[in-house]
């Protein structure tokens, strides 16, 4: 007698590679890549688009959007120089004094204080960008009214905003050397201005600084939280708290055992923070930390992991999406080159290959809207589904920075990369410029039970779209047994209702994929008919 098992809910239970996939309930996914998971929806996300080539010899290290009254601007900092880019012009924004001493491009980071963004890289000194337009060198930071930063002789890993203040992280002092759990804040911004003033010594002002001591290690990083500045450190988490009058902040003790891997690699949604740690992905509300990734992709992310360039890791989010991409160096890699996704708004995950790059953000493009009128090639090729939406002319998307290649003997059949770029991997204008593959699977799936053999007589997916794809539907005699693939069916959603494939077992596996081609689908569930085949 025919049977019939609904599975819906393919994108709402996700991935999860952790437990065994007999454990599992039907909606789960033990295998995603190149997908996005969004409005109950599964459909490909792959690929890059072209948005402008870096200069000659110009090696990126950071990349921050700027928006400004005079217009969106995107700020790359490289090993020698410094470049804004308004959508439609690459200009040179580099300070008089030169970046010679620069050794590692990839050390810059910044942040905004009073629409004023400053940019700061540990083997120079910070500088400021005001006002923003093409014809604004930067220049440097001031320590108080009479000195910078530089005659100071002050630096830090890391300059943040919180509020009115600005934070200095993991400092280098003439005056006490190298102290890696040092902080500094500065006094309060005016409205439209920079602080007035760092110096800890200067009693007509609140500034300060202080070491955070215990066995936490070299500060990392840190972010606003509602009313606070948490700090991150190697193997530890600190909270300032602004309370104001004399002490200005009092400082309490989060965790001793959980750590932030890099710079950038944190990132504040809702007033919580999402972080990459040493071999997980945290969530901090203020007063847990959690992890995101236990019992579900853990040990995929750990395998996936190069331990070796653990430190280039960041975190940028995508909000008009509510995701969340925590970009990391795949095994073998420099730089990250595998986006695992988390959409905060749906508990999910799914993953996606990235070009390997150094840093990304995320903000508005200075570019028109693609509209049907206006969009390169036709609907068969362009990567996008029903209901997504290009937006305004001042679209916020992802942007990556790549680095020039040179040619590798060893990988023959890659082309050397004369020039660096700035690629946008999740916005369509004029057509992707690489192309990818897309897989969702599920393997180890009992329709009845660990005790009864079932035939599956063919399947109903839950799918639309213009172009082909192809399903595979394979069995498994015992747990963690080979499976046994049919040969993929093509299958096109406007066109076909049902597939036919006749396979039998104890457990069940079936594959959605696309080639490497510019396709469109949108999967969230499928229907089974099958047969009972008997009891072992």
């Amino acid at each position: 007698m025919q049977k019939f098992l609904a599975i819906p809910d393919f994108a709402k239970a996700g991935l999860n590679s952790d437990l065994m996939p007999w454990d599992l309930p039907g909606s789960f996914l033990t295998e995603i890549r190149n997908v996005r998971i969004d409005q109950n929806k599964i459909s490909p996300l792959g690929g890059t688009t072209l948005w402008v080539d870096l200069p000659d010899d110009f090696v990126a290290g950071y990349v921050q959007q700027v928006s400004a009254l005079s217009g969106s601007f995107w700020v790359i900092c490289g090993l020698n120089a410094v470049y804004v880019y308004d959508g439609d012009t690459l200009s040179e924004i580099t300070s008089t004094a030169g970046y010679g001493g620069i050794t590692n491009e990839n050390l810059w980071q910044g942040c905004t204080v009073s629409r004023i963004p400053v940019f700061n890289n540990p083997n120079h000194y910070p500088e400021y960008w005001s006002p923003q337009n093409a014809a604004t060198l930067l220049q440097p930071l001031m320590w108080d009214d009479t000195q910078t930063w530089q005659q100071k002789g002050e630096s830090a890993q890391v300059i943040r905003s919180h509020k009115q203040y600005m934070f200095a992280l993991n400092l280098q002092s003439t005056t006490y050397g190298a102290v890696p759990d040092g902080v500094r804040w500065s006094s309060p911004a005016d409205v439209g201005g920079l602080p007035e003033s760092w110096d800890e010594l200067d009693q007509t002002n609140v500034a300060g600084f202080t070491t955070l001591g215990a066995e936490g290690g070299s500060v990392i990083d840190g972010r606003s939280m509602r009313d606070s500045f948490v700090v991150y450190r190697e193997s530890g988490i600190s909270v300032f708290e602004l309370v104001g009058g004399q002490f200005v902040w009092r400082i309490r003790n989060l965790s001793n055992d959980v750590g932030l891997v890099a710079a950038d690699a944190l990132v504040e949604v809702k007033t919580k923070h999402y972080f990459i740690g040493d071999g997980d992905i945290y969530v901090n509300d203020g007063n847990q930390v959690v992890s995101l990734l236990h019992n579900r992709i853990r040990t995929r992310f750990t395998n996936d992991y190069d331990s070796d360039n653990y430190a280039n890791s960041y975190a940028v989010k995508n909000t008009y999406k509510n995701e969340i991409w925590f970009c990391i160096p795949r095994t073998g890699d420099e730089f990250p080159s595998v986006a695992y996704i988390y959409n905060w708004k749906d508990d999910s995950w799914a993953i996606r290959d990235i070009p390997p790059n150094p840093t990304a953000n995320y903000g508005a493009l200075s570019v028109p809207p693609i509209t049907w009128a206006n969009v390169e090639g036709n609907w068969d090729n362009y990567p996008g589904t029903w209901t997504e939406r290009e937006g305004n002319p001042f679209s916020d998307t992802i942007v990556m920075a790549t680095k020039p290649k040179d040619f590798d003997p060893d990988f023959p059949d890659q082309p050397a990369i004369p020039n660096g770029s700035l690629l946008m991997p999740d916005r369509v204008v004029g057509g992707l410029t690489t192309e990818y593959y897309s897989v969702v699977e599920r393997t180890g799936f009992a329709l009845e039970g660990l005790n009864n053999v079932t035939t599956i007589t063919r399947i109903y997916p839950h799918m639309r779209g213009p172009t082909e794809v192809f399903i595979q539907i394979g069995s498994q005699d015992y747990p963690g047994a080979p499976v046994r693939w049919k040969e993929a069916v093509s299958y096109f959603p406007e066109r076909d209702r049902k597939v036919d494939i006749r396979t039998t077992g104890e457990l069940h596996c079936f594959r959605v994929f696309s080639p490497k081609t510019t396709t469109i689908w949108e999967l969230s569930g499928m229907d089974i008919e099958y047969v009972s085949a008997g009891a072992r």
